[in-house]
């Protein structure tokens, strides 16, 4: 009797162990709980140019093409009227000069030169961005800047990666941009103080923001767009501008 009372004790501990065990094993093998959270959000994005979003071209004194040339966007002009070498100089988009939709189009243009020209620098660049690889973010040089050669700007695998690059005086170009990694030139903004030049044969891509002027000397190409707030747009021969 005391040996049966012994075997059926026995048998209810290992009953119990196993019941244990059991449950250990369902709460390590049960659903996986909630993983790492999302990662960071994406980038700052460009600005909206509203009604400035069509043209290749936009000025606030003149307009002159020596051309042959062609700009692939619409053409605008305001408060100045004076537009030369067209067409000499072609476009494919419609020409606003001096009239209400020039005007809406160049007060929306001051809003996005505000909004690059506001935001917070990441990253102070040297005299000069040729031979260098940028990340996307806010890049700014306190006085005039170059490029000379080739400067890379690399979109990580995100193809709405932006790049702003603020330039407190003066630019001039003579070398080209190049886009890796999914960045796409409509997310490229150069916020220029001053001035623009790009030097000829020069292969320059993104919206050119510029508070003065704008130059594009012969056989230079943009894919991107020529914005002037205040003074002259300028192409010499063999110019094209695209919409990027």
């Amino acid at each position: 009797m005391f040996a049966s009372v012994r075997r059926t004790t026995r048998l209810s501990v290992v009953i119990s162990c196993a019941a244990l065990l059991l449950a250990a094993c369902d709460i390590h093998t049960g659903p996986a709980g909630p993983g790492p959270g999302p990662g960071p959000g994406p980038g700052p994005t460009g600005p909206s140019l509203g009604a400035a979003q069509s043209y290749g071209i936009l000025a606030g004194s003149t307009v002159t093409c020596v051309g042959p040339g062609s700009i692939l966007a619409d053409l605008g002009l305001s408060p100045g009227s004076a537009v030369t070498g067209f067409p000499t100089c072609t476009i494919s988009g419609t020409q606003n000069v001096a009239n209400a939709v020039a005007l809406a189009a160049q007060s929306d243009l001051t809003v996005a030169y505000n909004s690059l020209a506001g935001r917070a620098c990441g990253t102070t660049i040297s005299a000069d961005l040729g031979g260098t690889t940028l990340a996307p973010g806010v890049y700014c040089s306190t006085s005039s800047a170059g490029l000379t050669g080739t400067v890379t700007l690399d979109g990580q695998g995100n193809t709405n990666a932006t790049f702003v690059i603020q330039v407190a005086s003066a630019l001039t170009v003579a070398g080209s941009v190049n886009l890796i990694g999914g960045a796409q030139a409509k997310n490229v903004w150069w916020q220029i103080g001053s001035s623009a030049t790009i030097g000829g044969g020069s292969a320059m891509k993104g919206n050119i923001v510029a508070f003065t002027t704008i130059t594009l000397n012969d056989n230079a190409t943009l894919l991107g767009r020529a914005l002037a707030r205040n003074g002259a747009v300028t192409l010499g021969s063999n110019n094209t501008i695209t919409l990027p």
